[in-house]
């Protein structure tokens, strides 16, 4: 598997699909002042505790600040089976 790009206009479409999992891995307190609706706030720092938690049958979406975090994270997780997926310029996308 690969990891594969999307930007804010794929994210909203794929955000409402049933067999998406989004996971905003910045800190709690950047998750709690903003973050995409239905996201599950699973901290980059604690990747080691909840990568094997994610669920194998969807599709995950990655989002973090700028993007480079979320790309760390997504080597790893591709590496284990995920199908994964980041958004390009993270959450500051968001707001361009």
């Amino acid at each position: 598997m690969e990891i594969q790009t999307i930007g804010v206009y794929e994210l909203w479409k794929m955000a409402r699909r049933r067999d998406v999992y989004l996971v905003d891995i910045r800190d709690p307190e950047d998750y709690q002042e903003f973050h995409v609706d239905g996201a599950h706030n699973l901290p980059y720092d604690e990747i080691g505790r909840w990568r094997n938690t994610l669920p194998k049958n969807k599709k995950i979406i990655l989002y973090c600040e700028h993007g480079s975090t979320s790309m760390m994270a997504a080597k790893q997780l591709v590496r284990m089976g995920y199908e994964i997926y980041t958004l390009v310029g993270g959450i500051n996308a968001l707001n361009g």
